[in-house]
């Protein structure tokens, strides 16, 4: 099975679609209050085009995601060649 080409050139940048995705960035904490008192991630994308946009995550959704990518590419996994190890979330 061949592995998939990593962009290695600016050739390679400029053939993307301008709404790719190339950087995120926690831009603020935002609390929230009701019956419980839990935070959102204000997440900054930006786009290889330039443009900006704002998404917002709980901590539990970060929590989910880190503990599927543990179950799939741990080393103890072994769901194929890659296996890495995830830092420790806070908390």
């Amino acid at each position: 099975m061949a592995l998939p080409r990593q962009l290695r050139e600016e050739s390679d940048f400029e053939q993307l679609p301008d709404n790719v995705p190339v950087s995120a960035t926690v831009a603020d904490i935002e609390e929230k209050r009701g019956f419980i008192v839990y935070y959102f991630f204000v997440i900054e994308v930006k786009t290889k085009g330039g443009s900006k946009y704002l998404i917002y995550r709980r901590y539990r959704q970060f929590f989910a995601l880190h503990q599927k990518l543990e179950l799939k590419f741990s080393p103890e996994a072994q769901s194929g060649p890659y296996g890495f190890v995830l830092p420790t979330l806070p908390g």
